[in-house]
């Protein structure tokens, strides 16, 4: 009975992920708009504002003190665990046996995340994904590891950039009105004496 409900999981789970794969699922969208929103607390919106006014100052647009920031709260509150993934998902391939021949499909839950893999070949190849069914990551014998952005990262960073986009948009504003009209200066006394 156990087994059969590891594999009906498992059956779901390659399903889910097949259909993420090839067509982002309004379920999927929703929940990563959702997850976008939720990691757009107001402490990391003041903090994107404060970016963007700074930044306004200087006149450029998106500094690296920006980019490193947000992408270190997408990594905290959004992205997925890829790197336990992605060190199950090696080990597995490190362990399978290699053979001649055509490569053998080598398919495995690593977790909560699932793995397809096909090794023995001339080129290794693997592909990790969440379990929602969105690849996360993929690999190439010749080229490595590579990450791949979910939905919610690609929200995520939207959004945020949304906001810094109209608070960097504001603060321009803000600099150049006060450029084209400066405040009068005051009236010094020898002025105020001479019209006494």
């Amino acid at each position: 009975m156990q087994i059969q409900n590891y594999m009906r999981s498992y059956v779901n789970s390659v399903i889910a992920r097949d259909k993420a794969k090839f067509e982002k699922s309004p379920a999927v969208k929703k929940a990563a708009q959702k997850e976008a929103q939720a990691a757009l607390t107001d402490d990391v919106v003041a903090q994107i504002k404060e970016h963007a006014k700074k930044d306004a100052q200087v006149n450029v647009y998106m500094q690296k003190d920006y980019i490193q920031m947000i992408n270190s709260h997408k990594q905290q509150r959004v992205s997925p665990n890829r790197q336990e993934a992605i060190s199950r998902a090696a080990l597995a391939i490190n362990s399978a046996p290699k053979g001649k021949g055509s490569a053998d499909l080598l398919s495995m839950l690593l977790g909560e995340y699932s793995m397809k893999a096909w090794v023995g070949g001339l080129v290794d190849t693997a592909e990790i994904y969440a379990p929602n069914g969105e690849m996360i990551a993929a690999y190439n014998s010749n080229g490595g590891w590579m990450e791949i952005s979910t939905e919610a990262e690609y929200q995520f960073l939207h959004q945020a950039d949304q906001i810094y986009y109209d608070a960097f948009k504001e603060a321009r504003a803000e600099i150049n009105a006060a450029a084209e009209n400066p405040a009068p200066e005051p009236a010094s006394e020898a002025t105020f004496d001479a019209c006494v």
